[in-house]
């Protein structure tokens, strides 16, 4: 008779996540036990979005069905695909459960990794998405090659079977409730309104919105004042739209160019409505963007510093530029209302860049002799790349990561990218969204090359 070698729990998970193979029945089929499993778990998940969402808050025992259901299918699966004389109805679910327990560290350490500041700034803040992504799918993979090993002496097909079935539906699972939470944290004392108090189960970007004065006059604060004699630069990037991830990295990548080589490292601002970013980085809604203008205009020298403003975000055929933060409505950016930002700023020099579809519709508002305005396309056309299957969009790639990395003569720059961008859209099939330049005749002569850093 085969002999079944006895082991505990912890070293059976240990083999397990080694891709070592346990005999099916190995594995205990003990219901209290599951039950202690589940219990960690579940005890871990709340700790994790504690420490992810803050304290204080409460737990949310609205979701606990939410966050017990995997548990049905895995005993459906472990019923179904057996074999049932070794009760896999409870071994499949109670490795699940010990397997996911002992690879919760792994996850807490990647959580770790999100949350630096690192990730906000520079050409590593393009990898995030991806980073985001594999901090997902590594621990499943992980866990069903794990089941998949404890399986192949039943059949090979049996074995992938199981680890298909536990990953797709657990994938489908995390999809479809993304945004249920065991801990709601709670906003912070003193921000309490009519709003807050109506909602029942308050949302982590809730708290988030009361913490935007703050950190706002944080950000606003660290600006250096400009240089009698020298001419500066100051920059502020936005990234409006907060559904997809290319904004923000764009965003962020426009202001890394600025500060390394057109020298704006204190005397730049990103704002961006974007979960990723929303600790470090003030949200964009007009109030931050009108704030910073005119915080600005009252620590530059207004009549030799030049202002850069980057626009980036989806547009609408109504020349609204769209400002969109989940749970939030957001007033859209419109070039009349800039135009009366900008000059109630009493800020002479100004670049304005707007990346988004139909954009040209900002150039005639916003013209001017001392100001230059550049658009990813005319009034009556689409642009392309606002996608999160694009590391940037087209304007954005061809201009500033591409020809303004290069040439700081605004105009050449312009219309080298113009160039790219028409070649990239007859290679894809796309109708030409024909980007805008328009120089005010005082801008070009001041800013026939834009400022550089000192080195470049």
């Amino acid at each position: 008779m085969y002999h079944i070698p006895r082991r505990s729990l912890f070293t059976l998970t240990w083999r397990a996540l080694t891709l070592r193979g346990n005999p099916l029945p190995s594995w205990p089929a003990s219901t209290p036990l599951l039950i202690w499993l589940v219990l960690l778990n579940l005890a871990c998940a709340v700790g994790l979005e504690m420490w992810l969402d803050g304290y204080p808050g409460r737990f949310n025992a609205l979701a606990l069905p939410v966050w017990l259901f995997p548990l049905l299918y895995l005993m459906l699966f472990g019923q179904l695909f057996g074999p049932r004389e070794h009760r896999m109805a409870l071994r499949l679910p109670l490795m699940w459960q010990a397997l996911g327990l002992a690879l919760t560290p792994v996850a807490a350490a990647g959580y770790a990794v999100m949350q630096l500041s690192w990730w906000q700034d520079g050409p590593q803040s393009q990898w995030f998405y991806q980073y985001s992504w594999g901090l997902f799918i590594f621990p499943l993979a992980w866990l069903a090659l794990a089941l998949v090993r404890q399986y192949w002496p039943q059949g090979r097909s049996r074995a992938v079977l199981v680890g298909v079935a536990c990953v797709g539906a657990t994938v489908f699972y995390q999809f479809h409730f993304n945004g249920v939470r065991l801990w709601q944290a709670a906003p912070e004392q003193g921000n309490t309104g009519t709003a807050v108090a109506s909602a029942n189960l308050p949302l982590p970007e809730t708290a988030l919105f009361f913490q935007q004065p703050e950190l706002l006059r944080q950000t606003l604060e660290r600006l250096a004042p400009g240089q009698s004699g020298v001419i500066d630069t100051y920059l502020i990037s936005v990234a409006g739209h907060g559904a997809q991830r290319v904004f923000l990295r764009e965003a962020s990548a426009v202001r890394h160019l600025f500060d390394t080589r057109y020298g704006t490292g204190q005397r730049s601002v990103l704002l961006a409505n974007s979960p990723f970013s929303a600790a470090a980085a003030p949200m964009a809604s007009r109030d931050t963007l009108a704030a910073t203008i005119k915080e600005i205009g009252q620590l530059m020298n207004r009549d030799e510093d030049l202002l850069v403003i980057y626009l980036t975000s989806h547009g609408s055929s109504d020349f609204e530029l769209s400002l969109d933060y989940p749970d939030l409505q957001l007033a859209p950016i419109t070039p009349q209302w800039l135009a009366t930002q900008l000059k109630a700023s009493g800020i002479r020099w100004q670049l304005i860049a707007v990346s988004a579809c139909y954009s040209g519709g900002f150039v005639a508002p916003l013209s001017g002799p001392t100001r230059a305005i550049v658009t990813a396309a005319d009034a009556t056309h689409t642009s392309f790349g606002c996608s999160d299957d694009e590391e940037y969009t087209f304007f954005g790639k061809a201009l500033f990561m591409d020809a303004l990395a290069r040439d700081h003569r605004l105009p050449s720059a312009f219309a080298s990218a113009k160039q790219a961008i028409l070649q990239r859209e007859q290679a894809q099939g796309y109708a030409h969204s024909n980007p805008q330049l328009r120089l005010g005749a005082e801008f070009a002569k001041r800013f026939g090359s834009l400022p550089l850093h000192a080195g470049n």
